[in-house]
């Protein structure tokens, strides 16, 4: 049976009631036919147990464990490099009998090496530093060109060869070599073709800066495989220290500690290749970045980036993520008032030159307020006859900040507020417990932020309430907005879905002006707004009918019950008033030249009879119109 073992260790489990392995129990017998050679190692298993009435072995067993995995085998190839524990288990009358044998297993993978090459034919040759070129004892290169060199362990990685002619391209041919009388003569042969090429010098660049809270300045950059370069830098306007030197390719970690992260650095790498060419990359700077709090709000500012070209922008960090980006190169403060009292904020800025980004050294600042301020942006608005909306803006409110906004309450004229709602986190509030057409309401708004500071009540802003009389429109003059209003606009809106906006500045009354070609019916609304635009009032809606009729009741009974006892024309839109009323002989017995003066029923000082009367009347109405009208009613008693 041939086995291919994939998995060399077992986890076994261990008995406490042995001290040594199977190992030291002997009886067993087997043999191997190879017990050491390169990897894949196949070898067979030969049992020399007389009389066996089982066979098991393990493979890899740890020299310890009292029941190893075991399986019945002839033919094992171990794939991987080591020294391994061949354990045999027979059972045979007797009882249970172990043997063991040890089993060495070499390296054989190829050897790596990456090169830069030189266009006159020099390269420069790096063997891969890992575990497979460390298990060799030496290293034979063959150049492709009929030379060859051995590299013993111990050297230096780095070698270099000079080609006649670059007129071909060769295969270099690396091979590890063991020592003369190891079971294992050689591994398998690394194929390197070579191509003469001048090594790139402007490959090598820096890709990103950043300074560490711990004063180390961390660079990424791109290096060239066997291509010396040299790690500058230099304080700002200062003269560069060279702080390392790397021959590594692909992108490069580089710290240069103990550093002064309040100080901005230029940094630049200086290489040569093979050819005696020499080049500096283009030159980056480090950030800087400084802030502190003022009144609950984190007041920044950085380092400008000393070079223009290329430059793309900043990005500030807070915690992580960016809150700001900005892409002119002096835009370099910023004031975070999105953070709530008491927090702890950590910022970076990142300056963007190209695809390459430059990282300043982390600050923290904790929010703290010295005197907060109290709500002066706020505004009350009419949205029905039943419901009033609140809102306003609180200081340090935002999605960092916590605070609790209190709203008191009093009708208009009086000075007793009463607290009806404290919200969290809410700067909006409907109230519906109110009558908009009838009355108008005056809030006081307070808060407490999450400094645990409480701010008295704001000034009141009161609800515009708007009223007719006849052809004029008047409101309230307590304002509605904080901070005043640039004036008020009257919205009319007509039947016939017309609508106008009319500004009246800061005049509280305004005359209707309409004609015969104007809608029937229109909607009046008044609305102010903030001086800066981000708040707006609105109050209660008016009807207005043109031309509104006269309404004259056809009966009424003075009998002095207090109820119907005089006789009145209804309107409120009428320029002048005449109003007679003639009883059935036409005579005049009672006339009016004011609509608000109606007929008690009394002629004479005395009771008026029972019957039917005539009325007539002239009025003008609000567009300047003539209108007579006449009608009968009956008094009754």
């Amino acid at each position: 049976m041939r086995l291919t073992i994939l998995v060399l260790c077992f986890l076994c489990t261990l008995s406490n009631s042995f001290g040594q392995g199977l190992c030291d129990r002997g009886g067993g017998s087997f043999d191997l036919n190879v017990t050491a050679g390169c990897m894949p190692l196949t070898f067979t298993l030969t049992n020399n147990v007389q009389n066996a009435l089982s066979l098991a072995y393990s493979i890899g067993y740890d020299g310890k464990s009292q029941n190893p995995v075991i399986q019945n085998l002839s033919t094992v190839t171990i794939p991987t490099p080591g020294t391994f524990i061949v354990l045999q288990q027979a059972v045979t009358s007797s009882g249970q009998v172990y043997a063991c044998k040890t089993v060495r297993v070499y390296e054989a993978r190829p050897v790596t090496a990456q090169y830069s090459s030189c266009g006159g034919g020099k390269i420069s040759l790096t063997l891969t530093d890992d575990i497979i070129s460390r298990a060799y004892d030496q290293v034979e290169i063959k150049w492709g060109d009929g030379q060859s060199e051995i590299w013993t362990k111990g050297n230096s990685m780095a070698l270099e060869h000079m080609y006649a002619s670059t007129a071909n391209s060769p295969t270099v041919s690396i091979t590890g070599l063991y020592a003369a009388g190891t079971a294992c003569e050689k591994g398998v042969p690394f194929q390197l073709p070579i191509s003469f090429q001048q090594a790139q010098l402007n490959e090598i660049e820096i890709k990103s800066v950043e300074m560490r809270g711990d004063g180390t300045l961390r660079i990424n950059y791109q290096g060239v495989v066997g291509i010396p370069t040299e790690i500058k830098y230099a304080p700002n306007a200062g003269n560069y220290v060279v702080d390392g030197k790397r021959s590594s390719g692909g992108i490069q970690p580089y710290d240069i500690k103990n550093q002064n992260v309040n100080q901005v650095y230029n940094l630049k790498l200086s290489s040569a290749d093979l050819c005696q060419g020499t080049r500096d990359s283009k030159v980056y700077s480090s950030m800087t970045l400084s802030g502190q709090s003022s009144e609950g709000e984190n007041v920044l500012s950085w380092s400008r980036y000393p070079d223009a070209d290329g430059f793309a922008g900043y990005d500030l960090l807070r915690d992580g993520t960016v809150i700001k980006s900005f892409t002119s190169i002096s835009e370099i403060t910023y004031t975070d008032k999105d953070v709530q009292c008491g927090s702890y904020s950590e910022y970076q800025v990142v300056a963007k030159i190209g695809d390459v980004v430059s990282t300043s050294a982390p600050i923290g600042i904790k929010a703290e307020i010295t005197s907060p301020k109290p709500i002066s942006a706020a505004s009350v608005s009419v949205l029905g006859s039943n419901v009033v909306l609140i809102k306003a803006n609180v200081p340090g409110s935002g999605s960092n900040g916590t605070y609790n906004m209190t709203i008191e309450k009093a009708d208009a004229g009086t000075t007793t507020f009463k607290k009806i709602i404290t919200l969290f986190n809410q700067s909006e509030y409907s109230d519906i417990d109110v009558k908009t057409n009838d009355i108008s309401y005056c809030y006081r708004i307070s808060y407490e932020n999450s400094c645990g500071q409480k701010l008295p009540p704001s000034e009141p802003i009161c609800t515009m309430l708007l009223q007719k009389n006849r052809t004029t429109l008047s409101w309230t003059t307590p304002l509605p907005v904080l901070g005043g209003i640039t004036g008020y606009d009257v919205m009319q809106t007509g039947s016939t879905s017309t609508a106008d906006v009319i500004p009246v500045k800061m005049n509280t009354q305004y005359t209707v002006r309409l004609n015969a070609q104007s809608d029937l019916e229109y909607n009046f609304q008044i609305r102010a707004a903030s001086t800066d635009g981000a708040f707006e009032s609105l109050s209660n809606i008016i009807n207005f009918k043109r031309s509104a009729g006269v309404f004259v009741p056809d009966a009424f009974t003075p009998n002095g019950d207090g109820y119907n006892d005089v006789l009145e024309a209804k309107s409120s839109q009428l320029q002048s008033f005449n109003f007679s009323v003639m009883n059935r002989w036409g005579e005049v017995v009672f006339h009016s030249e004011d609509i608000a003066v109606g007929w008690d029923g009394m002629v004479n000082g005395m009771n008026a009879p029972v019957g039917s009367y005539v009325y007539k009347m002239t009025f003008v109405d609000d567009i300047n119109q003539t209108v007579e009208k006449s009608g009968t009613f009956m008094l009754l008693r």
